[in-house]
Formats: C-alpha cells, structure tokens, sequence
C-alpha cells in the first residue's frame, strides 16, 4: 500500500506536527518550522525568520 509522499519542513526535515513557525524571509528554503527546533516555546509576535533567513 503506498503512502502519500507528505511534504517535509523545517531544518530536521520530518513531516508537520505539533505547533509550526513561518519563516518570513521572502526566499526561504524552508518555509516551516517546528517551533522545539527553533527553540520557540510560543509563537513569535510579528515577523520572524530562521536562522539562515536571519543572517543574511
């Protein structure tokens, strides 16, 4: 039986769960993020980027 191909997000590159983070760097590779692999604990207020959007 095969399983649909979900897409997969963040740095950790596994399928969503949980709570999830927008990237709102224009280019962003990833898009996504799961917020215990940002080290978010709540979701950020206003704009927020990853770190490879952020240091760019």
């Amino acid at each position: 039986e095969a399983e649909k191909e979900e897409p997969l997000y963040c740095f950790c590159q596994q399928v969503s769960y949980g709570e999830m983070v927008a990237c709102d760097g224009e280019n962003c590779p990833y898009e996504w993020f799961h917020m215990e692999c940002v080290g978010l604990d709540a979701p950020p207020k206003g704009a927020w980027y990853c770190q490879a959007c952020s240091t760019e």
